[in-house]
């Protein structure tokens, strides 16, 4: 009997939850025309694949990612090519009075920050993990 591997489901909703959340999505890669603001939503997609450091193995499967309760988006050194491909290096926020800011952070430089009502992350894997040659060269 083939042993099947779970996929995750996890909610973030404070500063406490980011640390672990951010470690789960470091190097999802995802194309720039697979990320999705809409403003009348308040809600930011990703869709890509998440390297899955909790199986111990060289395994991706195919994640989204979800900001909701978003109140403004703004972008720095923003790819032009919808094509593409970003790695995700973090993500981590800050959180006063007036809600929340969230900060995503991809290799080279581009990042996004995200003002928001309070944090509201979802990572959603759509698919069960499956083998990969590529392996990111450093630890969570």
């Amino acid at each position: 009997m083939q042993r099947r591997e779970a996929r995750l489901h996890l909610r973030a909703e404070d500063l406490g939850d980011l640390p672990p959340f951010s470690a789960l999505v470091q190097d999802f890669v995802v194309r720039v025309a697979d990320i999705a603001f809409d403003p009348r939503g308040r809600r930011l997609v990703f869709l890509g694949n998440r390297f899955c450091w909790e199986t111990g193995r060289p395994r991706r499967a195919r994640t989204a990612i979800v900001a909701s309760s978003l109140l403004l988006l703004q972008r720095r050194a923003w790819p032009q090519d919808p094509q593409a491909v970003l790695e995700l290096l973090a993500i981590d926020g800050q959180v006063n009075e007036a809600g929340a800011t969230l900060f995503f952070h991809f290799a080279g430089g581009p990042a996004l920050k995200a003002t928001a009502e309070c944090i509201d992350l979802l990572l959603d894997d759509l698919s069960p993990p499956w083998p990969t040659p590529r392996v990111p060269g450093h630890e969570p």
